[in-house]
């Protein structure tokens, strides 16, 4: 994976330099990310990415649709040029819709990341078919229910049945049903999980409020 020069803030997000983005991995530099959680407002599900086998961190775990880390000079908004490079998507901009800013600290993988999530979500009328996954970087996507999300995180459900796609190592795709559980999505904590598809039901639903 290439590396990337990134700014880097102090706790407080105040601008301080910037870094590779390994050196901020290795080091615990404070640093920007976009996530973007993409769904289909009339069927409320979600659309979920299966990451590369090849990822330095949590390979082939189920994560946030889209997500990536903002280069140097980029504002929160314009990582949504990883939806195009991660699944081949053009979105625009003003189609997006701030949830929140997530602190995020992760120290369980061997590096110290430090990160402020400008965490979005997309309405999207595109399918699955429409997807084209990046090489190395993404191996599926798929979609579920939300609500099957939120019983599973609650301890309500073992598994949730996900539809969508598997990426092969020639690039091509295979249609496939699968089930997950816990264990298989990355783990940004269940409390984590439950507040956004929460708040993904009531965007569907037309009742957000932030």
């Amino acid at each position: 994976m290439a590396d990337e020069l990134i700014d880097i803030y102090d706790e407080n997000m105040n601008h301080l330099g910037t870094a590779m983005k390994s050196q901020a991995h290795r080091e615990g530099l404070w640093h920007r990310v976009f996530h973007c959680w993409i769904v289909n407002k009339d069927s409320k599900k979600v659309w979920l990415q299966l990451r590369g086998e090849d990822k330095t961190i949590y390979p082939n775990m189920l994560d946030i649709s889209a997500a990536g880390h903002l280069h140097s000079g980029e504002k929160p908004k314009d990582g949504i040029r990883e939806i195009e490079e991660e699944l081949g998507l053009t979105v625009n901009v003003d189609k997006l819709t701030k949830l929140f800013t997530r602190l995020l600290v992760q120290e369980d993988t061997g590096l110290c990341n430090r990160e402020f999530c400008s965490t979005y979500v997309l309405e999207t009328d595109k399918s699955l078919e429409d997807v084209k996954m990046q090489p190395e970087e993404v191996d599926g996507v798929y979609e579920t229910d939300i609500d099957d999300i939120i019983n599973l995180m609650k301890g309500k459900v073992e598994f949730v049945t996900l539809v969508g796609y598997r990426r092969n190592q020639d690039n091509s795709y295979t249609k496939e049903v699968r089930s997950a559980a816990l264990k298989n999505f990355l783990p940004h904590g269940k409390d984590y999980y439950i507040k956004v598809m929460e708040m993904l039901k009531r965007y569907c639903e037309g009742c957000l409020e932030l």
